[in-house]
C-alpha cells in the first residue's frame, strides 16, 4: 500500500499534474482520495521529499519542488519519466549515454574478460535472433539490448562506471525500448552493435570507442525521427 501511495503521487508529479511550486492537497483530502490512512500520506511524502521531490513544511503544507531539485538517477522517478514523463528525458538520457559508452567500449577493449565477452556474445546473438521478429518480442530483445550495454559497461573494470551502469539500467531499459521501435532503428543499431563487439574482442580500443559512438549517435536520429512524426 505504501508503495501504491508513493507511486500515485509520483506519476502525478513527474507528469505535471502537480506542477513545481503548487501545493500538494491536504493530507486529510489525499487519504480520502487514495483511500488510505493519513499515516499513510505521511509516510508517502516522506518517501517523496527523500527524491527530492517535494518538501513537507510544518503548519504551511507540502510544495512540489523544481525538477533540478528531483534525483533524477532514482529508480522510481526514472521509471515514473519512462512512463509519463516528458519526451527530452530520453534526449537527456542518450545525451549522457554519448557521453559515457564510447569512453567505457575504449576501457572495455582493453580490459574485457573472456567472461565479458561471452557474456557480449551471448546478448548479440539473442537480439539478432529477435530483431526479425519486431515488434513480436520486444521485451525479449530489448532486454538482451539492455545486457548487452550493462555488461559492456561492467567489462571496464572501473567501480564508478560498474555503479553507474546499476543507476541507469531502469533509465536504459525505457530507452532501448523506444529506440527498439522507432522506424529502421534496430536495422540501423544492430550492425553497430556487432562493430562495437568485434572491436572490444579485437582490443581495439579506439575501435571500440568509434562504434560506440557510432552507435548512439544513430539511435538519437531514429528516435528524434520517430518523435517528430
Amino acid at each position: 500500500m505504501h508503495g501504491r501511495v508513493v507511486e500515485l503521487l509520483g506519476r502525478r508529479i513527474v507528469s505535471g499534474e502537480f506542477p513545481h511550486g503548487s501545493q500538494l492537497p491536504n493530507e486529510t483530502d489525499l487519504a480520502a482520495q487514495l483511500d488510505v490512512s493519513r499515516g499513510g500520506i505521511r509516510e508517502a511524502v516522506k518517501a517523496l521529499a527523500a527524491k527530492g521531490l517535494v518538501e513537507p513544511r510544518p503548519r504551511l503544507g507540502t510544495r512540489v519542488l523544481a525538477r533540478d531539485h528531483w534525483n533524477l538517477m532514482d529508480r522510481e522517478v526514472i521509471d515514473w519519466h519512462g512512463q509519463i514523463g516528458p519526451p527530452g528525458f530520453l534526449d537527456d538520457l542518450l545525451e549522457l549515454r554519448l557521453m559515457v559508452e564510447p569512453g567505457a567500449a575504449r576501457l572495455a577493449a582493453e580490459r574485457a574478460t573472456d567472461e565479458h565477452l561471452a557474456a557480449l556474445d551471448s546478448a548479440y546473438a539473442r537480439m539478432a535472433e529477435h530483431a526479425p521478429t519486431l515488434p513480436d518480442g520486444a521485451e525479449t530483445f530489448v532486454q538482451a539490448d539492455l545486457t548487452f550495454h550493462l555488461t559492456l559497461l561492467r567489462a571496464t573494470d572501473n567501480q564508478l562506471i560498474q555503479q553507474l551502469g546499476r543507476l541507469l539500467q531502469t533509465s536504459l531499459h525505457h530507452g532501448l525500448e523506444a529506440s527498439s521501435h522507432a522506424p529502421g532503428g534496430v536495422a540501423a543499431t544492430l550492425p553497430l552493435h556487432h562493430a562495437v563487439l568485434e572491436a572490444i574482442r579485437a582490443h581495439r580500443p579506439t575501435a571500440a570507442h568509434r562504434a560506440s559512438t557510432r552507435l548512439i549517435e544513430t539511435t538519437q536520429a531514429a528516435v528524434r525521427h520517430m518523435a517528430e512524426k
